[in-house]
């Protein structure tokens, strides 16, 4: 397909490696992918290739232009070199294998760069991996050496035939510098959701519609930035009919009733059903302007905790009313093709794509306002802090003028608007102790795969705010149910049953968050620490131990009242530290109210921290949990349980 001088085109991975000539030019880096990027573009292609549900699977996009080369055509490759030259480095490594020798792939070119061509020239002539460019060397051995590479043996016809690259060929008049610097500082590639945007939008009847999805979709999908702005970055007057006055509630009831506010449609003309393709995303990708650092819209200074696909399969099983599916597949963005085709067969396409987009912009809504994000000021450095807020429409006032900005206060209550003008905005308590278990359970459940907790929050909030009845206390109680029933399976009698490395994560972080609400420290910050600590060392340093005059090991260390998380790094310094000296430590204590605890009792005297004190800390602390989750437990009993 061409539009604009772009022809774009879906490639399998044998058409890419057989039917034409590549060549990476001279401005292009050298090759330089690692172990990292290697080993996942081999995990990737084995999950595709080993998935019942997967009948294709899309590795990404190429940018090339076309030149002569010996009477015919070769393409320059503009973007896409590392995937491209890993793809020929592995089929040199399989085809040596033995299977499919009669496979011929034609031989990346390196403009002025013969050692690049001289070590795949070797590779594949079936020499040592030590003559050449040495980034490919490495990469080849980084396959030789990797135990799952041959298992792609099993899958060669999978990858060579259902694997698909999308080829975007430049019109000659390009300017190809400008166009890699340009495509280098976007740093993107083709995704899948850009394959579902075209597919949904090639169901409904009318350019008119298609546009309004777009505007909606891509407003979603700047996950950084709220949606009222993102939607009408700007346009302050065209956020309050949307969103209401206060700019916090969505007025719209319907897809249709979103047309008349599209901004877009001024420039579409209504000329019947169009198709788009996977060639439309394509192009769509191609043709993409640059954000001019002048015109980003306001609100940046928040960070997501997911990303757009997975935000999508939240979204998803909201609508399709599989909120509490936690399957390990249900969050998997590498099946996005295949959810929303499944979605789009299971009734009218154009009916399930205008529900969609409806509902889209209803969760994001909810999700900007209730899911905690990462805020970054000029107090909270680098790292920034976990917020918990929404916005709504503040006044700049001068002496002649007041224009309407972005106000971020505590998400609740939630139907109000923050108060009069000039009052104080500072969260809430309930906001304060929503965010705090928020980030217990992000810190907990890492994986985006893995945050159910997110649909959950979102399934309730959806049908609680249509209904006019969303409350602080309920959308808490939620939370900690969902927290306490992962933690319940690990109690039975009321003692835990782990110990040791084998006690979940969520106990600690509940743990903590349930000791930070009881000291009042509703600002406590939850870290990312994924090392379990034994505060009293399992192998503590002799010479200390003999100077401050420490008892032995005693056999409790692996008990959870000896134990508590801190991040990798922070564990290392503590190592085997005797407890009166790690008490001292206040920066890394202070990363765990239950820490905080442990180090009181250690500051007494080098002796205090006995097997007697972590037996009764460890007795206080796990009666502290399971009362909790038998008070959850009696209430779900009594029919306060707010999902399944």
């Amino acid at each position: 397909m061409t539009h604009g001088g772009v022809q774009a085109t879906a490639q399998t991975v044998r058409q890419l490696l057989t039917a034409s000539h590549y060549e990476v030019p001279v401005y292009q880096r050298n090759y330089a992918w690692g172990e990292e990027e290697i080993r996942q573009l081999i995990d990737d292609l084995i999950d595709a290739a080993t998935d019942d549900e997967i009948s294709e699977y899309f590795l990404g996009n190429i940018v090339v232009s076309t030149v002569a080369h010996n009477g015919s055509s070769k393409y320059f490759l503009i973007d896409g070199q590392q995937r491209l030259t890993t793809l020929h480095i592995l089929f040199t490594y399989l085809i040596a294998k033995g299977t499919h020798p009669d496979l011929q792939i034609n031989r990346l070119l390196f403009e002025s760069r013969p050692r690049a061509e001289e070590a795949l020239a070797t590779l594949a002539n079936g020499g040592s991996a030590e003559v050449g460019d040495p980034g490919i060397l490495n990469g080849y051995r980084i396959i030789e050496q990797y135990p799952e590479s041959t298992t792609l043996l099993n899958h060669l016809d999978f990858i060579l035939d259902n694997v698909l690259v999308a080829r975007l060929e430049l019109p000659e008049s390009t300017d190809l510098n400008r166009y890699f610097e340009v495509i280098n500082t976007r740093g993107e590639q083709l995704q899948q959701q850009d394959i579902v945007k075209a597919r949904m939008m090639a169901a409904l009847g009318s350019d008119t519609k298609r546009t309004t999805f777009a505007w909606v979709w891509d407003a979603c999908a700047l996950m950084d930035t709220y949606v009222q702005i993102a939607l009408a970055p700007g346009n302050t007057s065209l956020r309050a009919e949307l969103f209401g006055e206060n700019w916090h509630t969505l007025n719209v009831k319907s897809f249709e009733s979103l047309t008349p506010f599209c901004p877009s449609l001024s420039d579409v003309i209504e000329s019947g059903p169009t198709t788009p393709t996977l060639d439309d995303a394509i192009l769509g990708y191609a043709n993409a302007d640059q954000i001019d650092p002048d015109d980003r819209t306001e609100g940046e200074r928040f960070s997501s905790i997911i990303q757009f696909p997975v935000f999508l399969l939240h979204v998803l099983r909201v609508v399709e009313g599989k909120a509490v599916d936690e399957t390990e597949t249900a969050l998997d963005d590498k099946r996005l093709i295949k959810r929303f085709t499944d979605y789009l067969r299971s009734g009218d396409p154009a009916t399930r794509t205008e529900e969609f987009a409806l509902a889209l912009l209803r969760c994001r809504l909810l999700f900007d306002s209730l899911i905690l994000k990462r805020e970054f000021t000029m107090a909270s450095g680098d790292d920034g802090i976990w917020s918990l807020k929404r916005v709504v429409k503040g006044e700049n006032r001068s002496r002649r003028t007041i224009t309407h900005v972005p106000r971020y206060i505590g998400s609740f209550p939630f139907d109000s608007d923050g108060g009069a003008e000039g009052e104080a905005t500072d969260d809430s308590a309930i906001s304060k102790r929503i965010r705090l278990i928020e980030a217990a359970l992000r810190v907990t459940y890492t994986s985006p795969r893995t945050m159910h907790w997110i649909t959950q929050l979102l399934d309730f909030a959806y049908h609680a705010e249509i209904l006019g009845n969303l409350r602080a206390d309920d959308v808490l109680q939620l939370l900690e149910q969902y927290a306490l029933s992962k933690l319940a399976p690990h109690f039975r009698d009321a003692q835990l049953l782990s110990t040791g490395f084998d006690i979940p994560r969520i106990a600690f972080t509940y743990l903590d968050y349930l000791l930070a609400c009881r000291s009042g420290d509703l600002d406590f910050q939850f870290t990312f620490r994924n090392s379990v600590e034994h505060f009293y060392p399992q192998s503590p340093d002799a010479e200390i131990i003999r100077a401050y005059g420490v008892l032995e090991v005693p056999a409790s260390r692996d008990l959870f009242g000896n134990l508590a998380l801190l991040t990798v790094r922070d564990n290392s310094k503590f190592t085997n530290l005797p407890p009166y000296v790690k008490s001292d430590s206040a920066r890394i204590v202070e990363q765990s109210p239950k820490l905080v605890l442990m180090a009181k009792t250690a500051k007494r005297s080098p002796r205090s921290w006995d097997s007697d004190a972590i037996h009764a800390h460890h007795r206080e602390m796990v009666s502290l949990l399971w009362n909790e989750i038998h008070q959850h437990q009696t209430q779900e009993g009594e029919g306060l349980h707010l999902f399944g």
